[in-house]
């Protein structure tokens, strides 16, 4: 799931109580009620992963979804860990950055890690959520480099954004504005030439959030049963 901020992303997954399991990676869930642990780097990350599949073997995993929230900080963490790694790799290095880890290792490692821990997702037993903020990028029209336009597309860099992408079923943009006090948000399931989105099963093209989140929550988990 992708939008700007403050347009209810945490609140909408928050919605459905315990069934969700937050891995909250930053300071700032004051604001709303959510069940699960904070992780202030990679290796945390990891043991929280290492206990959902404990009890998933242990037969006692009652959560519906994971929420990785946000998702920029699980790329930060990612990149800080592909910079340990290079100079473990390369003691006599001075590495401050991946790019700093010669001829492309440091990119390759940083990739390596993220597919790796997505493909370890897919054995967790629930629906899994990374939530991103948008980036609004300005494009070329077809065949013209005087004619431009914008599109909100996921906050992910073009190096890392493909595996992430690829990995998922759905990319679930949040759409939001005011019209003068009145507040107006929508989930968008299918991209445009203005908006990425898109979704691998047949859902709504668009699904309107009024005030009530769980509400809001309860009309889209229906979709998946």
């Amino acid at each position: 799931m992708a939008g700007p901020p403050k347009c209810g992303k945490t609140k909408f997954w928050a919605s459905a109580g315990e069934k969700a399991w937050f891995l909250r990676l930053e300071s700032g869930f004051n604001h709303v009620k959510t069940s699960g642990v904070d992780c202030v780097d990679y290796n945390e990350i990891e043991k929280a992963i290492d206990r959902l599949f404990k009890a998933k073997v242990a037969g006692i995993f009652p959560w519906e979804t994971l929420v990785i929230d946000p998702a920029s900080r699980l790329l930060d963490f990612m990149s800080e860990e592909t910079i340990t790694r290079g100079r473990q790799k390369f003691p006599n290095s001075e590495i401050y950055d991946i790019g700093d880890i010669g001829k492309g290792t440091g990119w390759y490692i940083y990739k390596c890690l993220i597919k790796d821990f997505l493909k370890r997702l897919e054995g967790i037993p629930c629906a899994v959520v990374l939530v991103f903020h948008i980036h609004t990028e300005e494009r070329n029209e077809e065949g013209s480099t005087k004619n431009k336009y914008k599109r909100d597309i996921v906050s992910v860099s073009e190096k890392i954004g493909g595996p992430i992408r690829e990995w998922a079923d759905h990319i679930l943009h949040i759409r939001h504005a005011y019209v003068g006090d009145i507040e107006c948000r929508k989930m968008v399931t299918q991209g445009s030439k203005t908006v990425e989105a898109g979704s691998r099963m047949k859902l709504p093209a668009e699904m309107r959030w009024d005030a009530d989140d769980l509400k809001n929550y309860t009309e889209f988990r229906k979709l998946f049963t």
